[in-house]
C-alpha cells in the first residue's frame, strides 16, 4: 500500500516504538464467530513458531521502518501490530521507526542505504527499489515464502513477481483495488445546484458554480507533486486517450505524444480555472483531507484507500474521473495502484534473514486483516470469513471489478528513482499556475529519455 504521502495524523508514530512482550497481549481475545485481528494464526503455524523460536531466552533484535502516513497506517499499527507481535513472534524484539511516506520515506531509505544502516525490514516502493536492489539491500523472498507456505496464502501469487521473476515484497494485495476517484459531498452539490459531471468540460463548469457559492471546488494533496505524480497526470491523459496512457506506462511512447501533452494541459487548465485551492502546490496530505472532511471543499481527488474512512459520512459519495473524449469510458478503463515491489521487504544484508522474513509476513498479514475488516477486497487470504461491506464500498467493488482495461500506475511501474524525484518536482511546478504544460512536457521528455527503469 501499498506504496506508496505525508499526512498530519502522524502523532501515534511520532517517536520510535519499542515493542516487546510487555505490551503484547491486550486486546487480543476473539470469539469463534468473530474474525481475528491477530496475524499470527494465519501468518505462521505452530510448527513454524517452533522452528523460529530460539531455545534460550535471548531475543533477536529487529529494526523496522514502515509507512506512517495516514489514519489507516496508524490503525494497523495500534490495532493489529502492537497488540499481537510479541505473542506471534516471541523470539523477536522489534523496534519500529516512523518512515513517513512519499519523498520523506524515499530520502530516508536512500540515506540509510548509502550509510550502510538499513533496517532489517522496511516498506518497499518502486521509487527507491532500484538503488536498493543494485546494492544488494533487498532480499529475494521467493525461497523463504515458498518453503514455509506463505506464498500459498495469496490468491494470485504471480502478482507478487517482479519482472525478473523474483519476489521482493509482501503486501495484503489490497493495492490492486486502490484507484483514484472523485469523492464528493452530496449535500454540497445539492446546495450549489450542480450534478455529477460526465465530461471534463462539465467538471470545469460545476467547479465554477461551486466556487461562486464560496465553496472550494476540489482538493487533493499537491506538496512535492504528490497528486500530479501519483494520479493526476495519469487521469488527465487517460480520460482523453487510455491507449496513450497504457503506451506511456509500457515505454511505447513519450512526452512528445499529443495525447500526453493534452493531459498536462488539462492540469494547467484546472489550476488556472480555479478548480483547485490557492496554494495547492504546497498543500500536504493531512490538510487536504481536513479541507474535505470539514466540508470546506466539495470534492476530494483521492485513492480509494481512504474510502473506508470517508464512508462513515453518509453525505459522501464518489464518481470516476469524467471523460475528455469519446476514446474514454469509465466502465472500460481504470488506473490501479498495485506494484509487485510495493510492500514489506527484507534487507538483503540482515544477519537474520529467516526471522526477518517471518516479521515481514506478520506485517503483511496485519495489513490484510485491517483492510479485510473494512470490507476492502484483498488477495492475501487471512482464514477469516469476509466482512460485510459498506454500501459505498460495495458500490466501488461493483464498478471496479468488471472493468476490463486496468492500467498500471505510471509512478509505480515506469520510473526509476531519479525520474520519480524529478516528476515530483515538475508536478509541483505545474500546480503553481506559473509553469506551463509545454515546459512540463519538455522537461519530462528529457527525464524520460534518461529513465533507466526499462533497462532491466
Amino acid at each position: 500500500m501499498k506504496t506508496k504521502s505525508k499526512a498530519a495524523a502522524m502523532f501515534l508514530m511520532a517517536s520510535t516504538l519499542l515493542v516487546t512482550s510487555a505490551c503484547s497481549s491486550s486486546g487480543n481475545e476473539t470469539t469463534s464467530n468473530q474474525p481475528s485481528n491477530n496475524p499470527s494464526p494465519s501468518a505462521t503455524s505452530k510448527e513454524e513458531n517452533k522452528n523460529t523460536t530460539k531455545t534460550d531466552s535471548k531475543k533477536i533484535k529487529m529494526r523496522v521502518i514502515t509507512l506512517t502516513t495516514d489514519e489507516n497506517r496508524n490503525k494497523i499499527m495500534e490495532k493489529f501490530i502492537k497488540p499481537n507481535i510479541a505473542s506471534a513472534l516471541p523470539n523477536l524484539e522489534v523496534e519500529f521507526e516512523p518512515g513517513g511516506g512519499g519523498e520523506d520515506m524515499a530520502n530516508k531509505l536512500k540515506t540509510l542505504n548509502a550509510s550502510g544502516d538499513m533496517p532489517d525490514v522496511f516498506w518497499n516502493d518502486a521509487g527507491y527499489f532500484t538503488p536498493l536492489k543494485n546494492t544488494g539491500s533487498i532480499l529475494d523472498l521467493t525461497p523463504y515464502i515458498a518453503k514455509d507456505g506463505f506464498l500459498d496464502k495469496y490468491a494470485v501469487p504471480d502478482a507478487l513477481k517482479h519482472v525478473d521473476n523474483k519476489i521482493y515484497s509482501l503486501a495484503s494485495g489490497a493495492d490492486t483495488y486502490f484507484t483514484p476517484v472523485i469523492f464528493y459531498h452530496k449535500d454540497m452539490f445539492e446546495k450549489a445546484g450542480v450534478k455529477v459531471p460526465t465530461t471534463f468540460d462539465e467538471l470545469i463548469q460545476i467547479s465554477k458554480t461551486l466556487k461562486s457559492k464560496s465553496m472550494i471546488p476540489a482538493v487533493t494533496p499537491g506538496k512535492d507533486g504528490w497528486g500530479p505524480k501519483l494520479f493526476m497526470l495519469q487521469q488527465m491523459i487517460q480520460i482523453g486517450d487510455p491507449q496513450a496512457m497504457s503506451d506511456l506506462v509500457s515505454n511505447k511512447t513519450d512526452f512528445n505524444n499529443a495525447s500526453v501533452k493534452e493531459g498536462a494541459a488539462r492540469i494547467e487548465k484546472l489550476v488556472k480555472e480555479g478548480v483547485l485551492p490557492d496554494g495547492i502546490a504546497n498543500l500536504d496530505y493531512g490538510p487536504a483531507m481536513e479541507m474535505f472532511t470539514s466540508k470546506k471543499a466539495a470534492m476530494l481527488w483521492m485513492f480509494t484507500w481512504e474510502l473506508p474512512n470517508l464512508a462513515k459520512d453518509e453525505t459522501v459519495d464518489f464518481f470516476p474521473f469524467p471523460s475528455a473524449s469519446d476514446k474514454y469510458n469509465p466502465t472500460k478503463n481504470v488506473q490501479f495502484w498495485g506494484s509487485p515491489v510495493n510492500g514489506y521487504a527484507v534487507n538483503g544484508k540482515t544477519k537474520n534473514p529467516e526471522e526477518a522474513v517471518k516479521l515481514a509476513e506478520f506485517l503483511a498479514m496485519a495489513d490484510a486483516l485491517y483492510f479485510e475488516s473494512t470490507g476492502a477486497p484483498i488477495s492475501l487470504k487471512t482464514g477469516n470469513k469476509p466482512m460485510d461491506r459498506s454500501p459505498l464500498m460495495q458500490k466501488f467493488v461493483d464498478w471496479y471489478n468488471p472493468i476490463p482495461n486496468k492500467i498500471a500506475s505510471l509512478a509505480l511501474n515506469s520510473l526509476d528513482a531519479r525520474a520519480s524525484a524529478e516528476m515530483s518536482t515538475q508536478g509541483a511546478n505545474l500546480l503553481t499556475g506559473e509553469y506551463t504544460a509545454d515546459k512540463f512536457n519538455a522537461a519530462m521528455n528529457k527525464i524520460w529519455s534518461e529513465n533507466t527503469w526499462f533497462n532491466k
